[in-house]
């Protein structure tokens, strides 16, 4: 068996949905054996510090678009908002706001089915992170892999 066909055989994401995940995190988890629940569990915490609460979105002018949100952090809520040019400027910059700093480093979507998978690796002080969300629309699921991102950087 190839390198590639045996990354694939440990692959929860293309053994449930037909598509490789991008090659450095499907290298990261070559290395342990993991189901679904675990690795979304991994990947896409439901838990942590930071919670999306509403995304709104609304075209300006010059191009821009007008972006509110409201996030839980811990027991507080925020309300942010921004006017850039997309959502994921708009949605880095409130996070940085909010002290949730991060950089994104590798970002891939993949259609499967009527959804989107949206696949990050993120950096915090030197520490890499892969993180995920599947979401019908495919902004919020940019958002959400994002916001999973930041969580994983946070713990």
């Amino acid at each position: 068996m190839n390198a590639l066909a045996s990354s694939l055989a440990t692959d929860p994401f293309h053994a449930r949905f037909g598509c490789a995940l991008p090659r450095t995190m499907r290298n990261e988890i070559t290395r342990h054996n993991m189901s679904w629940a675990n690795f979304t569990d991994r990947f896409s915490p439901t838990s942590g510090p930071l919670r999306l609460g509403s995304w709104t979105a609304a075209r300006t002018t010059g191009g821009k678009t007008s972006f509110d949100a409201t996030f839980g952090i811990a027991d507080t809520i925020i309300t942010c908002a921004a006017t850039t040019y997309g959502p994921i400027e708009a949605l880095t910059s409130m996070l940085y706001d909010a002290g949730f700093r991060l950089e994104i480093l590798s970002f891939h979507q993949q259609i499967i089915g009527g959804e989107t998978a949206t696949f990050v690796l993120v950096e915090r002080d030197g520490r890499r992170e892969w993180a995920m969300a599947i979401d019908a629309d495919s902004t919020l699921s940019s958002i959400r892999a994002i916001v999973a991102g930041a969580n994983i950087l946070h713990r």
